[in-house]
């Protein structure tokens, strides 16, 4: 039964994912829901309603009426840890709990697919945040074709084939996710591309000059996005959903509280050559497997280039147990391998660095894109392969590291190669002059005026002016 058809003030549901590239996001989002004087509930995990709850006590929802509770358990950090998909069935069975009364709107974070089934049954809009670039919100849309059509990394004979879908021409199923939230894409593809389709609205942590292509092919073709008896949803590119750096931030002063080795690396950063350094940081949800690490410090040797690495380390590992046998002491003058935690968008800002070598998660794109920093791509899971092939071969931002058959499938002749033309100047120079150029277009976007911005002011229109669903 739908809620009561009454037009009430409006009050959005607020359902995130957890983990931290997921949550930022929706952090942004619900700020600027407090701007525009709406309120909000968020359902999370203790930790998340506990830091909620912090940035409440500073002030930053104002005065608006915001509540956090902590419905679900972050069954991430149990052991052994639970995977997402039975975690997801156990948030469902605990979101039964909340009031439907309340809420004329929800916002939730792509993979609370199950949430949809809700939103329709109480007759209010959900409004599906997609925290990828849209080529693999393409793929997900059309998972059930995926899934029908065999466009999977688990079958070998089309494993390097173009994918015959709209808008994933580019790609194979090289570059597919080879999990969704745990489990074999075939058991999630199709559930979650049937939740994206019965949304009102799809609100993209992106930007349209980055994303231009497969934004137009949704709007084109709606009848990707839509499902039977629905209208298709809105498209909203809002992104990026991140604090941009300003000029006026200094890394110094950011670091002032931090350890002495902290305090050190700035001082070897400050003591190199203008965009002479490569940054290499892969991401803190998974540990570079060690043929990947002994490929990294082997091409990093063979090139002699200057180096800061942010090396994250499987349990029970150290430096000297995962490297190669002194390799530390024969780089000691060349660079750096941390371990620690690092101002990742800050340390990007540093005029030192000229070269970033990512595993392309999405967060990290949109703080190298901000900070004009060309990219060696090499992509680890999820929908990271989409990410490095668009960037390298559509955008020309960046270098592709090529493997084989899977992720961290190459050698250090590989890698050398991607580096070294990376970072000379005369090799590297367009892929350099399109990443100022894409620099320049986020910094557009976000402006007032500029496309993501009016998207937003937008979505908050729509939200504003909804009529109820009839169930």
């Amino acid at each position: 039964m739908a809620v009561d058809s009454v037009r009430r003030a409006p009050r959005a549901l607020v359902v995130p994912l957890h983990l931290q590239g997921h949550f930022t996001p929706i952090l942004h989002i619900i700020r600027q829901l407090a701007k525009n004087r709406i309120n909000f509930t968020v359902l999370s995990t203790q930790e998340r309603c506990d830091e909620l709850s912090r940035y409440k006590a500073n002030g930053d929802f104002g005065d608006m009426d915001a509540d956090f509770i902590p419905l679900f358990r972050d069954f991430s950090k149990e052991t052994p840890p639970r995977p997402y998909p039975y975690m997801l069935e156990d948030w469902k069975l605990g979101f039964t709990e909340a009031d439907a009364s309340r809420y004329t709107f929800m916002i939730t974070d792509m993979f609370v697919y199950f949430i949809q089934d809700d939103a329709d049954k109480w007759g209010i809009p959900r409004y599906t945040l997609i925290t990828t670039p849209c080529h693999a919100c393409l793929y997900l849309l059309q998972g059930e074709k995926i899934v029908e059509e065999g466009w999977l990394f688990s079958i070998p004979d089309k494993r390097h084939q173009s994918i015959t879908l709209p808008g994933l021409q580019l790609f194979s199923p090289l570059q597919c996710p080879r999990t969704i939230t745990g489990f074999p894409p075939e058991q999630m593809l199709p559930k979650i591309g049937v939740s994206f389709r019965k949304s009102a609205g799809l609100l993209f942590n992106s930007f349209q000059a980055y994303d231009k292509e497969p934004l137009e092919i949704m709007s084109r073709q709606p009848e990707i996005t839509q499902f039977p008896g629905k209208d298709p949803p809105k498209l909203f590119a809002i992104g990026p959903l991140m604090s941009l750096p300003q000029p006026s931030e200094n890394l110094h002063e950011l670091i002032s509280t931090k350890s002495n080795e902290m305090r050190e690396i700035i001082d070897w950063l400050d003591g190199q050559r203008n965009s002479s350094v490569l940054f290499i940081s892969l991401g803190s949800m998974r540990p570079l497997p060690r043929k990947g690490a002994t490929a990294f410090a082997e091409a990093l040797e063979q090139t002699r280039i200057p180096f800061f690495w942010v090396l994250r380390l499987p349990p029970k590992h150290s430096k000297d147990n995962y490297l190669p046998p002194g390799f530390e002491a024969r780089t000691r003058t060349q660079g750096i391998v941390w371990t620690g935690w690092v101002p990742q968008p800050q340390l990007l800002q540093h005029p030192s660095i000229g070269g970033f070598l990512s595993h392309c998660g999405w967060n990290s794109l949109t703080e190298v894109i901000t900070a004009g920093v060309p990219i060696a791509a090499c992509p680890m899971y999820a929908e990271q392969g989409f990410n490095a092939k668009y960037i390298v071969d559509v955008l020309e931002i960046a270098v592709e590291v090529k493997y084989k058959e899977d992720f961290f499938d190459f050698d250090s002749e590989e890698v050398a190669v991607a580096i070294s033309t990376l970072m000379n100047e005369e090799k590297g120079a367009k892929v350099r002059q399109n990443m100022h150029n894409m620099r320049k277009a986020v910094f557009e976007a976000v402006a007032e005026g500029g496309t993501s911005h009016r998207a937003f002011e937008e979505f908050i229109a729509t939200i504003l002016n909804h009529e109820p669903i009839n169930s």
